[in-house]
C-alpha cells in the first residue's frame, strides 16, 4: 500500500472517530454532602437492578501523584467515578450498531472541589447517536443517567 493511501486511511479513521468523541458533558451541583450524594447514587443505581462495575477513586490517585507532576495542585477534595451498566440498554445499543460497544459502561463522576467542599458536583457524558438506528437506545441511556442524577440532586 502506498503512503498516500495510508495517509488517507488514517485521516478517514481519525475523522470517523471524532463523531463518537464529540459528546456533551452535563453537570449538576447540589448542596447535599458528598457522602449523601454518593450513597444515594449507589442506591439509585442498585434499585434499578443495574450492575456497578467499578468505582474509581479519582481524587486519591490525583492527590497521590500531584507532587510528581509539574504545576499540579489539589483540585478535588473528594472525587469518584462510578461505572455501571444496563444489560437491556447495552444490548439495544449494540444491536443498533456494533460500534456502540464503547458507550457502556455508563459513568457518572461526583466530586467536591478543594476550595468548596460544601457543594457536590455530578457530571456525565451525554451520548450522541452514531446513526439513525442508535437514536432510540441512546435516548434511553441518556434518560436513565439523567434520572439517576435527578434522584440524588433533589
Amino acid at each position: 500500500m502506498n503512503s498516500t493511501k495510508k495517509i488517507l486511511i488514517t485521516f478517514f479513521i481519525c475523522f470517523a472517530t471524532t463523531h463518537t468523541l464529540a459528546n456533551t458533558l452535563v453537570s449538576s451541583v447540589t448542596n447535599n454532602s458528598y457522602e449523601d450524594v454518593r450513597d444515594n447514587l449507589v442506591d439509585a443505581i442498585e434499585e434499578k437492578a443495574l450492575n456497578i462495575s467499578k468505582i474509581y477513586h479519582a481524587s486519591d490517585m490525583l492527590n497521590r501523584t500531584k507532587d510528581s507532576i509539574s504545576n499540579a495542585k489539589e483540585i478535588y477534595h473528594q472525587a469518584e467515578i462510578i461505572e455501571f451498566c444496563s444489560a437491556s440498554i447495552s444490548h439495544q445499543l449494540v444491536l443498533a450498531n456494533h460500534l456502540n460497544i464503547s458507550a457502556c459502561p455508563f459513568k457518572i463522576a461526583l466530586y467536591t472541589l478543594s476550595n468548596n467542599s460544601k457543594q457536590t458536583h455530578l457530571v456525565y457524558t451525554k451520548l450522541k447517536p452514531l446513526d439513525q438506528q442508535s437514536e432510540a437506545p441512546t435516548i434511553k441511556a441518556n434518560k436513565l443517567i439523567q434520572s439517576l442524577i435527578e434522584n440524588v440532586t433533589w
